[in-house]
């Protein structure tokens, strides 16, 4: 590592007298490309250096090429501001040099940013503006593309129908030219929506196709996501044997290839398979090597999931005290770096420590914020799970009117999107409607029907 980092500064030294800004050029980006996974805040530092030299002396498209590059870097860092920042700057270069193509490629870019913050309406926004793009200069690839990142916008807020209706747009224009990469990856997403739904078996038979195709055109980090999510749905199933060794198929993948972020994903995985067979132990081992990988290659919202992972263990465990310590870390985090749906997720699992420890009143005020930050960002599902918790909390401090009419709210929304957690809101309902009577919840539901 230390190599790399004194060739390239032995490099950003040379550039100014050099005339061959070109080859100087690439050779700075494949030895920053290099150590990208193991050390990104040298790399963006670096890219920095060499994006005040480009500047003077680079022409726009090196440019534009550069920006984009430190951008991605910033993404992985978790600094979306910055990252936004450099694709803005980028997009103002390609629009005044005419690139059309150029152009849809940086909306996309942009509302990729936007969605890892949780702000799907700009999100949505940019990639409307670059599928117009792309059809209008008839880039297929980039229209399925779009496609395909808008369906993820829906997928979620927990829209699945329209979600699916784009990824069906995406796959037919993947096979229409050939881009077996995209159809991979799109048969993958698919999967995502039943396996949402609670299909297992329909996304199975998704992934398969994928797993065939990725193997087929030797694409290995394909491989690795499609036997990661393979896993999930032996996980699902509760076959958890079977669930391991899928996982440790896409782990050896991972590291054969160095991809640093997909086995710290993968980590986690293994984790929540360890945590559900009640092997505590195991599954904070593999959590502790998944957050030291998350915080080497500076994964900042890797590393707030897995906090909020860590702590889950905790709470199994009893320890409260050190279960909120690792959620405030994870809390935190999201909060910083802006990722919107991260932080609903950890408010609602706070809140799960202090209804775990009888504090409803404080359990419930954290509810109310994760639900507010759902109702904001559009997140449908996130809307449903949390009314259903709050529902759960109100029937257990006996206040069933208010606990019926959330919980009532919360099955319609999962019965909507086809969600299989309809069954969790259904049964306190039926629960409640037994301890008051069909009467008075007749009587609740006539108020409710009252302008």
């Amino acid at each position: 590592m230390n190599n790399y980092i004194e060739t390239l500064q032995s490099k950003l030294k040379k550039i100014g007298q050099d005339s061959s800004l070109q080859k100087e050029y690439n050779t700075l980006i494949d030895i920053g490309k290099s150590y990208y996974n193991d050390d990104i805040e040298k790399t963006t530092n670096l890219y920095e250096k060499i994006l005040k030299i480009s500047k003077e002396k680079f022409n726009d498209k090196l440019k534009i090429e550069l920006l984009s590059l430190i951008s991605t870097v910033s993404m992985k860092n978790g600094d979306y501001k910055t990252a936004l920042n450099y694709l803005k700057e980028s997009l103002n270069i390609i629009r005044q040099i005419g690139d059309k193509q150029g152009e849809g490629t940086m909306l996309n870019n942009m509302a990729t940013t936007a969605h890892a913050q949780g702000d799907y309406e700009t999100a949505l926004q940019y990639l409307e503006q670059s599928l117009v793009i792309r059809k209008q200069v008839g880039d297929k690839q980039g229209e399925g593309t779009t496609l395909n990142n808008i369906s993820q916008i829906h997928s979620a807020r927990g829209d699945y129908e329209t979600a699916l209706q784009y990824l069906e747009q995406s796959l037919a224009i993947s096979q229409q030219i050939g881009d077996k990469q995209a159809e991979g990856t799109t048969l993958n997403n698919i999967s995502q929506i039943h396996d949402a739904r609670g299909d297992y078996e329909t996304a199975l038979q998704y992934l398969e196709q994928s797993l065939a195709i990725s193997q087929q055109i030797g694409d290995k980090q394909g491989e690795g996501t499609t036997l990661n999510n393979i896993s999930q749905i032996h996980d699902a199933r509760g076959d958890y044997e079977t669930a391991l060794q899928y996982l440790e198929q896409s782990l050896a993948i991972s590291q054969q290839i160095g991809d640093k972020q997909a086995e710290g994903t993968t980590l986690n995985n293994m984790a929540t398979t360890a945590h559900a067979r009640g092997d505590y132990e195991t599954a904070l081992q593999y959590l502790e090597q998944s957050l030291a990988i998350s915080q080497q290659i500076g994964d900042k919202q890797g590393e707030g999931t897995t906090l909020n992972n860590i702590s889950q263990i905790f709470k199994a465990r009893g320890d409260y005290e050190t279960a909120l310590q690792y959620l405030e870390q994870s809390l935190a985090i999201s909060q910083q770096i802006g990722d919107k749906q991260g932080e609903g997720t950890t408010l609602n699992n706070i809140s799960q420590i202090h209804s775990a420890r009888g504090d409803y009143e404080t359990a419930l005020q954290y509810l109310e914020q994760s639900l507010a930050i759902s109702q904001q960002i559009g997140d449908i599902d996130g809307v449903a799970v949390t009314l259903t918790n709050m529902g759960a909390m109100l029937f257990e401090q006996g206040r069933y009117q208010k606990a019926f009419l959330m919980l009532l709210q919360a099955y319609q929304i999962f019965r909507q999107i086809g969600s299989p957690n309809v069954g969790v809101p259904e049964s306190y309902l039926g629960a409640i409607i037994e301890k008051v009577g069909e009467a008075k919840v007749q009587e609740w539901m006539g108020e409710m029907e009252q302008p």
